[in-house]
């Protein structure tokens, strides 16, 4: 009875160990997730941040862009009336 009892009560510690061992690997890989998802969730707010200002900063450009092909186009035709001009003196 005693040796049944005293194999078993090994066979407890053992599993004890294994299943504490097991927890604490666990934990430890749930600590590297969790830094890593807070590393990823800051990198993707950053990149959304980064995103929104180059957005902005297009929109800009473009309105730029906008007015200065259109001056461009005023000035074009104004060089080209006041050559007509020299041309007919």
């Amino acid at each position: 009875m005693y040796g049944n009892n005293d194999l078993s009560d090994e066979d407890k510690k053992r599993q004890l160990n294994a299943l504490n061992m097991q927890l604490s690997m666990l934990d430890s890989d749930q600590k590297k997730f969790s830094n890593e998802k807070n590393m990823l969730d800051a990198e993707i707010r950053k990149i959304k941040m980064d995103t929104e200002r180059l957005r902005i900063d297009l929109s800009e450009k473009q309105k730029r862009f906008e007015t200065v092909t259109f001056q461009f186009s005023q000035n074009e035709d104004e060089i080209k009336r006041l050559k007509r001009k020299l041309a007919s003196l």
